[in-house]
């Protein structure tokens, strides 16, 4: 009779400690979490890509362990994340009604994201035509003066049948959109072109940036060399 309990004891106890394994690893979503979720996401009603596509709208396919956060409300969440860079989202893994559930993160200048070796902030910019946008930004460079934002997008290309035995088709596929902003601190971040002109112009054609530029043989399309020059102007009151 105490072998029959002995064992009905064991059986509880693993029980137990398998709920438990299973919790954690699902995280345990309670009622304030769950009340704190529906003030940093929503239901993702974007379509999936469709198929027959190259390429992928993701930079990174796969969920990744981080952390949103609602500065104004003192909210945060550790869950799965992704950026879908083609629809410029923030997906996340919702366990709040019980089942996982893919969300967006709500699009808001004070909830930041935090996953991949990232920071995303959702953000006004003014874009390569000087208008107006928003998006989200990742801040690749933080200076006391100046920012360097990245934006990283997925454009979508339509494809082209081939109309005769000379012609080539082109199938559809998904492009990687790469661009980087300026900004003075507190100000809005600029579409930057990374060329000597484009940088010359930002800093109002200062003279002491174009020597910078001439002495080290900077780089167009060159990220570490945009990083170089915004260094040197840290580093230079006199400009």
């Amino acid at each position: 009779m105490k072998l029959f309990y002995s064992l009905i004891i064991s059986l509880f106890i693993s029980n137990v400690l398998q709920s438990q394994s299973f919790q954690t690893d699902e995280r345990v979503w309670n009622s304030a979490t769950q009340r704190a979720f529906s003030d940093l996401g929503r239901a993702k009603l974007t379509k999936p890509a469709l198929g027959n596509i190259i390429g992928s709208e993701y930079y990174e396919t796969e969920f990744k362990e981080g952390e949103i956060v609602h500065l104004d409300k003192n909210l945060e969440i550790k869950t799965s994340l992704r950026y879908n860079a083609y629809n410029d989202e923030i997906e996340l893994i919702d366990m709040s009604g019980g089942t996982k559930s893919v969300k967006a993160a709500i699009k808001n200048s004070r909830i930041i994201s935090f996953f991949d070796n990232n920071e995303y902030n959702y953000l006004k910019y003014l874009d390569s035509k000087n208008i107006a946008s928003s998006g989200y930004l990742i801040p690749v460079f933080k200076g006391l003066k100046i920012e360097i934002h990245e934006r990283k997008r997925k454009k979508f290309i339509k494809g082209k049948a081939s109309v005769n035995s000379f012609d080539i088709e082109h199938k559809p596929k998904f492009v990687d959109d790469i661009q980087y902003f300026l900004s003075y601190k507190g100000s809005t971040p600029e579409y930057i072109k990374i060329t000597k002109k484009s940088i010359l112009k930002f800093f109002n054609k200062s003279e002491e940036i174009l020597n910078f530029i001439k002495k080290n043989k900077i780089k167009n399309g060159d990220l570490t060399s945009l990083i170089k020059i915004v260094e040197f102007y840290e580093n230079n009151s006199s400009i």
